[in-house]
């Protein structure tokens, strides 16, 4: 590791695939003009395997040039065929190290390596795309070593490990809420036809369709939205089990352990220190059956990417909430009850929830048939606003304080005092005048700041909060 070490002959592979899609990405609308051109098109083919032959020869060139090492206590990093460039990262600035294997990969016996600082944005630092898994594990361990604190390493807990059974995953993939993502993914999908196939007039079919569908049956109307929602939801399904599968966290002095994936496997470590905050996260469909997830924000950027790694315990039994915690991140667990918000907070819960609703529903009746069943929305809405009313509320637990709110799943935040980026408190006319507030708080992020807000509070407990979190100085002295 301390003298100069190239990447496998795979990662030349990856760096082509890698940059011929960017160019066909970028590219894509000139290559389309070019084809349509029966004089264009046949220079085009001509020059196609010329191009491909210059972007191997680069990409070995490329191979040849990128090497890595350590000296002292920085990471350097050496690459460029024609411009030669150099980085340097001191160990103390890294933030986690994750390993992953795909297919190809895990066949050929290497994994790929993610490094990442806290000022990379939401990129890694740099990316080692083909390393034997023992080189790339003992690069790891020199990395993680050089970032502990000897004060705290006595103080640590011992090692806990934690593993999603296939029950559980079952249950987890069933109960995900991401079928709103793969709607959404399938109409941005939907949109881009027109682009390619200007003929196709996908929207006004789409719209002559859901018209005709509207103006007849009204049993033919909703099994076209449950079979939608039945595609998306086994979309869904798929995609959980793909992620999740042989999901394992282990807490390891100071740092925390993470490997799942089914087709691509991926190791991502946390520092226990680099952790902000906790959220409790009990989803719409996994409340009733007892169950949530647990997910952190972190200034590591792997944490936040895509959703997916901030994902500490995908699914656990609310009674085995505490005892996980205390024993994977003693530094988050709580065991008092939250506190709830004034009753003059109820009528605003309602009031916002249930007159969009009722808009909605009056023009549903007015402009479209069958539009007088959107008034069911109306219980609905309210009996969601109770809930969020209900749900919302506060704690503080001695130096860390849980906000806890509700859109459809409830969502409690565990924030220690020193991990408190910003708070502060706003109120309106209506507010004022019943004598409550909202209480905001920030914490860093690897994406940026993460905000938790709790409306209707009582204005004397909010300014309590404010002192409490002022007074972090002295408490820290």
């Amino acid at each position: 590791m301390y003298e100069p070490q190239r990447l496998h002959p795979l990662s030349i592979l990856d760096y082509l695939i890698k940059n011929i899609y960017s160019l066909l990405k970028g590219l894509l609308p000139l290559f389309l003009v070019a084809l349509a051109d029966a004089g264009i098109r046949k220079w085009f083919l001509l020059a196609v395997p010329f191009l491909l032959v210059l972007f191997v020869v680069y990409g070995v060139l490329y191979w040849l040039r990128y090497v890595f090492y350590l000296r002292g206590q920085e990471l350097r990093l050496e690459y460029g065929v024609f411009v030669r460039k150099q980085r340097y990262i001191p160990i103390e600035r890294i933030q986690s190290v994750q390993i992953s294997a795909g297919i190809l990969q895990r066949l050929l016996g290497v994994v790929k390596i993610q490094v990442e600082t806290a000022g990379a944005g939401n990129q890694a630092e740099f990316v080692l795309s083909a390393l034997p898994r023992q080189k790339a594990e003992t690069l790891r361990e020199i990395l993680q070593a050089g970032r502990q604190i000897p004060d705290q390493a006595e103080q640590v807990p011992p090692a806990a490990e934690y593993r999603l059974s296939p029950r559980r995953l079952l249950l987890l993939a069933t109960t995900s809420n991401g079928i709103g993502v793969v709607l959404s993914a399938l109409l941005a999908a939907v949109s881009q036809l027109d682009d390619f196939f200007s003929d196709l007039n996908i929207w006004i079919k789409i719209g002559q369709y859901v018209e005709n569908l509207a103006a007849g049956k009204i049993s033919m109307f909703i099994l076209v939205i449950v079979i939608l929602f039945l595609f998306a939801w086994l979309i869904s399904l798929a995609g959980s089990l793909i992620r999740f599968s042989g999901f394992r966290l282990t807490r390891d002095g100071d740092n925390i352990r993470i490997s799942r994936g089914l087709l691509e496997k991926q190791q991502l470590t946390l520092p226990v220190k680099r952790l902000q905050a906790v959220k409790v996260v009990e989803g719409i469909l996994r409340q009733p059956f007892g169950m949530l997830s647990v997910q952190v924000i972190s200034i590591s950027n792997s944490a936040g990417a895509k959703g997916e790694g901030n994902v500490l315990f995908p699914l656990l039994p609310h009674s085995r909430l505490h005892h996980y915690l205390q024993q994977m991140l003693p530094e988050f667990a709580v065991i008092s009850d939250i506190k709830g918000l004034p009753a003059s907070a109820r009528r605003r819960y309602l009031l916002v929830n249930t007159l969009p609703a009722l808009l909605i529903a009056i023009l549903s009746a007015i402009f479209l048939p069958w539009g007088y069943l959107a008034f069911i929305i109306v219980p609905l809405a309210a009996w969601l606003g109770n809930a969020q009313y209900r749900s919302a509320g506060w704690l503080i637990d001695t130096d860390r304080l849980v906000l806890r709110t509700r859109t459809l799943g409830r969502v409690t935040t565990i924030v220690p005092r020193r991990k408190i980026q910003s708070m502060s408190v706003s109120q309106n006319f209506f507010q004022k005048r019943l004598g409550l507030a909202s209480l905001r708080i920030n914490t860093a992020s690897g994406l940026g700041a993460a905000v938790v807000q709790v409306k209707g509070m009582d204005e004397r407990t909010c300014q309590d909060i404010i002192q409490w979190f002022s007074a972090r100085s002295a408490f820290y002295q």
